[in-house]
């Protein structure tokens, strides 16, 4: 049986955008959740790849869609993170996250 939450599972990935950093540090100065720990422990920055010859690691920091949204913390982002467990938040994040290095890594390979 699946799980139901408060909001869809699309709700971050249409609010909160992946900004791939182009290095294996991040850059958490620039993050959305910079100042906010609790938020920030529940999701995954850090995208590491294995499988080829060479490692592939690449962070991300987050940013809102809507610039207005990035100067702290909106009420509804702040419910999302309330009602999302920490490991069901942390899969929703890395999949929006590996989608964006690697379309990334795509167009720098061309």
């Amino acid at each position: 049986m699946e799980k139901t939450y408060k909001y869809p599972k699309n709700w971050f990935k249409h609010n909160v955008i992946p900004v791939p950093t182009g290095l294996a540090g991040g850059n958490c100065s620039a993050c959305l959740f910079r100042d906010n720990r609790p938020f920030c422990e529940k999701l995954a920055c850090v995208y590491i790849d294995t499988r080829g010859e060479e490692d592939y690691v690449e962070s991300v920091y987050w940013r809102a869609r809507d610039t207005h949204a990035s100067i702290g913390m909106w009420p509804e982002l702040v419910n999302f993170f309330d009602a999302i467990p920490k490991q069901r938040m942390r899969d929703i994040s890395i999949d929006i996250m590996t989608k964006a290095v690697l379309s990334k890594k795509k167009e720098n390979s061309h």
